[in-house]
């Protein structure tokens, strides 16, 4: 699920609303990158390899506050996926504030040829649900 909002003057009350029942839905929304410094993300799913996912820290949500051992990259919003190989604390976006990057084995992701998106799920050591998406390109693509 993504949601992107263009808010008019008339629309801010509405916009509120809606920040605030997607809030309480997921958690709290994370922001995620995907294959940093790559574009667009293709993920190679015939790869032995690993897919890099960041979770960026921004004024309003820190990173570091994410209790790694609870985070899971797949297909779906709170469904099933690749537990992190390695993890650490990385600026990521070079905006100096540490970010965390993890690797997923391609293979345990269970993302499927010609997926557009993949999420990243899990928890802040508060035990606050945490949950990030962002678009692929899957190779091969179907």
């Amino acid at each position: 699920m993504k949601i992107r909002l263009s808010v008019g003057a008339g629309g801010i009350v509405i916009a509120l609303l809606l920040s605030a029942i997607v809030t309480h839905a997921l958690g709290v929304c994370v922001p995620i990158d995907i294959k940093p410094w790559s574009c667009p993300n293709s993920i190679n799913l015939n790869s032995n390899g690993v897919v890099p996912v960041a979770i960026l820290t921004t004024p309003s949500f820190d990173a570091t506050t994410v209790d790694p051992t609870t985070v899971t990259f797949g297909p779906t919003y709170g469904g099933p996926g690749a537990s992190p190989v390695h993890y650490a604390m990385e600026d990521v976006d070079m905006d100096g504030d540490m970010d965390m990057i993890f690797q997923f084995k391609v293979k345990e992701t269970g993302i499927a040829p010609g997926a557009t998106e993949a999420w990243i799920n899990g928890q802040t050591y508060g035990g606050t649900p945490i949950a990030g998406v962002d678009d692929i390109r899957t190779v091969p693509p179907h």
